[in-house]
């Protein structure tokens, strides 16, 4: 009788039915009342052995201890997630191959914390690297938790030179061509004196680009564009008097990076555009319902190869050798 009265207690502990924190005298005067037979000393010895027991399964619900090993919920591995990516970045170095020879400038502090509940638990970081506060280099560094457990690093250069790359003192990657090649703007605004309206501005335009995806398998959606910009870099002592990098994302992992840049034309500060994957699939983007940029399915071979303006390392599972290329 106490083993079964016992279990059924235990049951609904188990499924969060009885939260009462009573005392073992209590969980016996429990028992008692719902046994419907006569009991003897040895009855009332086995109940509160049993309670005694059940006391202990009580405590660690109640101290939100668990028997089981808890799995760490979603901050967790966000907060997980950016620490390992944050190292891995650290890793790597780029400088532009036609041009200055010193490295380009790592921010460490990701400027997007980015998960694709569409893709699984997926959790990712998105770096810079820099030149005169313009990114040439993006990093997008992701880490599986289900239905994989590794880690991915996926590079887009931004420059309009060559990048050549290495990590960890080994050379990955040495684009054959310049990451991205600008366009005058159809139908843009003049731009304006004031940062804040050039910010107006290139939000503006921003929403007039929609980019369309499909993957390996044939589906097809539309990105979404998030309304701030990643950055906003450029001075009028250099090329480029405002610029701002947006993203178009799939949940909120960036797919399609857009820069508007404010740059010299013909003597006069003109808006110009550029598109760059951060994904090997297929990308349409339009401008005012006009067919502007698009991309083919990139083979992985080629993502592979260390020579695509776009490339991906990995999986990585734990502390990986850095890939070579020759």
């Amino acid at each position: 009788m106490s083993c079964l009265v016992m279990r059924r207690v235990l049951g609904l502990v188990a499924c969060g039915r009885f939260h009462a924190v009573v005392s073992g005298s209590d969980m016996v005067e429990y028992w008692v009342m719902h046994s419907s037979t006569s009991m003897n000393r040895w009855d009332v010895f086995r109940l509160g052995f049993a309670a005694a027991v059940t006391m202990m399964a009580l405590g660690l619900l109640s101290s939100g201890r668990s028997i089981h090993a808890q799995e760490p919920n979603g901050d967790e591995r966000v907060d997980e997630a950016l620490e390992i990516t944050t190292g891995a970045a650290r890793l790597y170095e780029f400088r532009q191959a036609g041009g200055a020879k010193e490295s380009l400038a790592f921010a460490p502090d990701s400027v997007l914390r980015w998960s694709n509940p569409e893709a699984g638990e997926i959790y990712g970081n998105v770096y810079f690297w820099t030149r005169q506060g313009r990114p040439e280099v993006v990093g997008s560094f992701l880490q599986w938790y289900s239905p994989f457990t590794h880690g991915s690093h996926e590079f887009q250069s931004l420059s309009t030179q060559r990048i050549v790359g290495s990590r960890d003192g080994q050379n990955v990657w040495s684009t054959e061509q310049a990451g991205v090649s600008f366009t005058l703007v159809s139908g843009a605004p003049a731009v304006a004196d004031s940062a804040i309206v050039r910010l107006r501005q290139a939000r503006s335009m921003a929403r007039k680009f929609q980019v369309r995806r499909t993957d390996r398998d044939g589906k097809t959606g539309e990105l979404r564009l998030l309304a701030q910009p990643l950055a906003r870099y450029g001075n009028d002592e250099s090329q480029v008097l405002d610029g701002g990098l947006f993203a178009f994302v799939q949940g909120t992992d960036p797919e399609v990076f857009l820069l508007l840049e404010a740059r010299k034309h013909q003597n006069d500060w003109q808006w110009h555009f550029a598109l760059a994957r951060m994904n090997s699939v297929q990308f349409v983007a339009t401008h005012r319902d006009r067919t502007v940029w698009q991309t083919e399915i990139l083979p992985w071979s080629e993502v592979k190869s260390g020579l695509e303006t776009y490339t991906s390392f990995g999986p990585f599972e734990s502390d990986p050798p850095a890939p070579k290329i020759n």
